[in-house]
């Protein structure tokens, strides 16, 4: 196997790659607070290390990673799932309670970027370009799609964007919960300090913590506000696991996408 890293390839090479597979993975995330116990690149960590395994299996090489995210202010019904009044201000995961703000860049400045790095990878030539993106916010994903979806029919060439996470990994997808968690415990072990955790039995709460559920956003909360999917129950094997089930997911999306002469837009929304 050949080089995988951009930042690696020698001119000779990165032009073997563009008029080869001609196929680059860009992976994107965040600086985002994901509880006490967690590093804040979880998300973009995660990206890059779904993107470089992909590529093991598709070809093609991956840029360094863009830790960069966008979000916007709560809508008060979200805020009410989470345990709040509904009253407050609060941008994404940026709770009263931390300790620490997240890197939040403004929608625009993210787009322009997003924006940008495209204009470019296509004018370097590659022909399928990937935003593997590892922070959820809608706002970022609407940029991303819309973009994908502008640059394809501009071009003529194959720009999409999926996750890395993916529903059907075994375990409910949360934020900072038991599947983050696992994850980071897998990929990067010394940004996990579960002791930094109230010991159990003691319960977590969303509000409290910055830690929340995927039924939590999309149902409502459970009757007190606490964390359903315990992050202190996650395990580098879970973590594996998860991984290597998106990256099965991900190389699939990224080769039928390929053969179907590109259909960006509802291939990110499948994933």
């Amino acid at each position: 196997m050949g080089k995988i890293r951009f930042e690696t390839l020698v001119p000779a090479e990165l032009l073997q790659e563009v008029n080869g597979r001609s196929l680059v993975y860009q992976p994107v995330g965040s600086m985002e607070w994901h509880g006490p116990h967690m590093g804040m690149g979880m998300d973009t960590v995660n990206a890059y290390s779904v993107a470089v395994e992909t590529a093991k299996r598709t070809g093609g090489v991956v840029m360094p990673p863009l830790y960069i995210g966008t979000e916007t202010l709560r809508d008060p019904e979200t805020l009410r799932k989470l345990g709040f009044t509904g009253t407050e201000q609060i941008t994404g995961m940026d709770f009263p309670y931390n300790a620490v703000k997240s890197f939040y860049w403004p929608p625009i400045l993210f787009e322009s970027i997003v924006r940008q790095q495209t204009q470019m990878l296509l004018g370097m030539g590659f022909r399928q370009i990937v935003w593997l993106n590892g922070h959820g916010a809608d706002k970022q994903l609407e940029i991303l799609q819309r973009i994908c979806k502008e640059y394809s029919q501009l071009s003529g060439c194959c720009v999409m964007t999926m996750m890395s996470l993916v529903e059907g990994c075994g375990a409910s997808i949360g934020h900072a919960g038991l599947v983050e968690t696992a994850i980071f415990d897998y990929l990067c072990p010394e940004a996990v300090e579960l002791d930094r955790l109230p010991p159990k039995p003691e319960k977590i709460y969303t509000a409290q913590y910055g830690i929340a559920d995927s039924e939590t956003f999309e149902k409502g909360p459970n009757e007190d506000y606490s964390v359903r999917y315990d992050p202190r129950d996650a395990t580098p094997e879970l973590g594996r696991h998860i991984v290597e089930y998106t990256v099965d997911v991900c190389a699939r999306l990224v080769e039928e996408a390929w053969q179907k002469q590109c259909q960006p837009q509802g291939l990110a929304n499948e994933s």
